[in-house]
């Protein structure tokens, strides 16, 4: 067997169950593990499988979540080249992904472990965020120029409100859109979660910016971002860490918050 991915978090999973060895091509954006996805030729973008690149790695099967062009499926096809479907954009999907490419790899054992932690760590998340008294609003933000949040439906979305917060665009039916500043402003959030890579500390970008400097979250300095960016934005092996990630900032902002709030007063 000769597997092609199109997809990090479909490398993600394949690693993880213990069949890296048969990947023979993968995506510019596959980085983990370094220490495998270094050795497997590049063949594509993610969902843009390079045709000659990848023909020249004579694969069995190709592994694709969703294509750029859905007619690369028919064209594989015909050089009889099965092009497998694996589900997985869904934080509830990553269990079955995982058991599907167990069966399709021969590693259903492994798989089935992975998939079984995965879900039993998730119900925990979930039992432990609705025991949350206080959740704070969080406003998710994907470019320090451009103002895109993410909607209720968003994978990242559902990582931050089983980690205990809750999104200030919960409401929002896209997944991923462009916002206004004077939405942003109306919502005030509690505190910026940014999921984007920057040379400078986020709050320095929304400190020095009109409107931006009037929100709340800004003026006390509840700005933050995640030490691991792929981590919470890929819906593979590697989402309780994602999940963990985000409630070490929450638990965070929250001790901080403490320690800056005024004691009650005693009678």
């Amino acid at each position: 067997m000769r597997l092609v991915s199109t997809a990090p978090h479909l490398t993600e999973c394949v690693c993880a169950i213990g069949a890296g060895h048969l990947l023979v091509g993968r995506t510019a954006t596959c980085d983990h593990p370094p220490e495998v996805v270094s050795e497997i030729p590049v063949t594509g973008d993610f969902a843009v499988p390079w045709l000659e690149p990848l023909l020249a790695v004579r694969p069995t099967h190709v592994l694709e979540t969703v294509l750029s062009d859905p007619a690369l499926r028919d064209r594989l096809t015909a050089l009889n080249i099965p092009v497998v479907h694996v589900p997985c954009t869904r934080l509830d999907q990553i269990p079955d992904a995982l058991r599907q490419l167990g069966v399709l790899c021969d590693r259903s054992t492994r798989a089935n472990q992975l998939a079984d932690e995965i879900q039993s760590g998730i119900e925990s998340a979930r039992q432990a965020a609705s025991s949350c008294q206080a959740r704070p609003r969080v406003l998710l933000l994907f470019a320090p120029d451009v103002p895109i949040t993410a909607g209720r439906n968003a994978f990242v979305t559902t990582l931050l409100e089983l980690a205990g917060g809750v999104s200030a665009g919960h409401d929002l039916e896209t997944n991923y859109l462009r916002v206004s500043l004077e939405w942003i402003i109306e919502q005030d959030p509690d505190l910026l979660l940014c999921i984007f890579a920057t040379a400078r500390p986020p709050l320095e970008i929304y400190a020095g910016q009109t409107g931006w400097r009037s929100l709340r979250a800004v003026r006390s300095g509840r700005v933050y971002t995640v030490t691991d960016l792929n981590t919470v934005s890929r819906p593979g092996p590697r989402v309780l860490d994602g999940i963990a990630q985000i409630k070490a900032v929450l638990d965070q902002d929250a001790e901080r918050f403490a320690k800056q709030s005024p004691a009650p007063d005693r009678p």
